[in-house]
Order: structure tokens, then sequence, then C-alpha cells
């Protein structure tokens, strides 16, 4: 048997951006699950007035600033990153991550440490996960 006229750099194009919206919507649950069982801590206060790190922005605390740096992130790896040689003619592929934490709530890992919220938020949406994935 024998396919002519195929068009194999839009059927990568096809595969490739069908994947990432599948993976992004994937992403997206766990975010959410990840925002659900983020720990919340009680105490804020102000940034440092006195001693070596007095005026840093990163010294306050506000309750609730982990859950709220939960986010879905999608890189280009043409701007991060090497890029496989077959997918420079299809142009944006890349991944998906969900990050939490940043300056502000630079204990992440150690909270995530010492009270798991990430990797159990992952074990209880890979059923649905797995379902994304597959079936769109």
């Amino acid at each position: 048997m024998r396919v002519s006229n195929w068009n194999w750099k839009e059927t990568d194009k096809m595969v490739v951006t069908t994947t990432r919206k599948r993976a992004l919507k994937a992403a997206n649950v766990i975010a959410d699950r990840v925002r659900r069982d983020c720990p919340v801590g009680t105490i804020s206060r102000p940034m440092y007035e006195k001693g070596s790190y007095a005026g840093q922005e990163w010294t306050k605390r506000d309750a609730g600033e982990l859950k709220k740096s939960v986010r879905v992130v999608e890189r280009d790896e043409e701007k991060y990153g090497y890029v496989l040689a077959q997918f420079k003619t299809i142009g944006n592929y890349g991944d998906v991550r969900v990050y939490v934490g940043h300056y502000l709530a630079w204990y992440a890992q150690i909270v995530e440490y010492y009270t798991p919220f990430m990797r159990p938020a992952l074990a209880a949406t890979r059923s649905k996960v797995k379902d994304i994935l597959e079936n769109g």
C-alpha cells in the first residue's frame, strides 16, 4: 500500500498542538488540586525594619502567599533549552509545568518537605490526568 499526498509536517503540527493542549488541561487539574490542598498560614508580618535584611521585601509574610503562588507555566524550548531537530519545522514545542513558590514564597520546598501537599495532589489526580492525556 502506498500513501500519497501525505503532509507529515501538518500531521506532526497537529499532534504536537493537541498534545500540548491536553498537557495544559491536565496541568490545570493538578494545579487546582494543589491549591485546594496547600496549607495556609495564619500569621502575617511586615518586612524587617532592622538588621542586615531590613527593607527586603522577601522578609515579609502574608498568610496564603504560598497558595497564591501556585501557577501553570508553558515553556517554549526554543527560548529555554534545546529543540529536537524534527520539531524546529513545527514551531512551538515545549512543556507545561506546575510551579509553587516565588521570591515572596521562597519556603515552598520546606513546606513540601514537612507537610507534603504537591505529591498527594498529583497522586489524587493521577487517574483524571491519565484520562485527559489519553482521551482529551
